[in-house]
């Protein structure tokens, strides 16, 4: 049994994944049953809490999708919890150096790779016994780059043997280079940003993927060679397809 994101690495495919802001197990569910290779659960910003996210990620890897998460912050203790919960990645918020990105792979590996306690009660049942010295096969970390500090040591981030390499948050990275923040930006200073990272993460040999605001940017930064996008959020999907109802219902 094989993480279907990295399999799909493997074969020299993208992974496409869904992002979950709508604390649901059974819209999790649903949404993991429509094909995805992954899907988020977003606990940085959402409403979504730790027993929710439980239920959700159940959910998702009942459907054959791996469940990831971004947890609130780059902590330790949350994303042990998460792990031992049964997420199978982590897309880590705001990491900003070698440190921050060395903190997320000791989070995630057990000694003497890193520093997690043991006590993987939901993966055992997927994985079974030895999952503790297959973490690196089996759980995909990305740190995100969404800070002028995140750019500015990206060499050092992506550096971390450990790490399978970098997701960018393109919002946040233009909030951070004074432009207008968008999902899905035009400013040219993001998009050279975003290019220049997507460059020096695979020469390096790393994964690199991006946050999408739609399936159309999705598949367009598929084609740019990204290896993990998400096609906008269930709140965003649910949303526009209420309002396409309610237009076609004839008000």
């Amino acid at each position: 049994m094989t993480n279907r994101i990295r399999q799909k690495w493997k074969e020299g495919q993208p992974a496409i994944v869904a992002w979950l802001q709508i604390p649901s197990a059974f819209s999790a569910e649903l949404i993991a049953a429509a094909g995805f290779d992954g899907v988020v659960v977003d606990l940085q910003h959402s409403v979504i809490d730790f027993s929710q996210a439980v239920e959700m990620l159940t959910a998702i890897e009942a459907r054959g999708c791996e469940p990831i998460v971004r947890p609130s912050e780059n902590r330790f203790t949350e994303i042990g919890k998460l792990l031992d919960a049964g997420a199978s990645g982590i897309i880590a918020p705001l990491v900003d150096d070698a440190g921050g990105a060395g903190a997320l792979s000791d989070a995630i590996h057990y000694p003497p790779t890193g520093a997690r306690s043991l006590g993987p009660r939901r993966p055992l049942l997927r994985w079974g016994a030895d999952y503790r010295n297959r973490t690196t096969e089996l759980i995909v970390s990305l740190a995100m780059i969404e800070t002028c500090a995140g750019l500015g040591n990206l060499d050092a981030i992506i550096a971390v043997p450990t790490l399978d390499g970098v997701f960018i948050g393109p919002s946040d990275l233009a909030l951070a280079l004074g432009c207008e923040p968008a999902a899905d930006p035009t400013d040219e200073r993001v998009l050279d940003a975003i290019a220049h990272v997507a460059d020096r993460a695979h020469a390096a040999g790393k994964r690199v993927g991006i946050f999408c605001g739609s399936a159309e940017a999705a598949r367009a930064r598929v084609e740019q060679g990204f290896d993990l996008v998400s096609v906008g959020t269930d709140a965003q999907m649910l949303g526009s397809a209420a309002r396409s109802a309610f237009e076609v219902s004839g008000r």
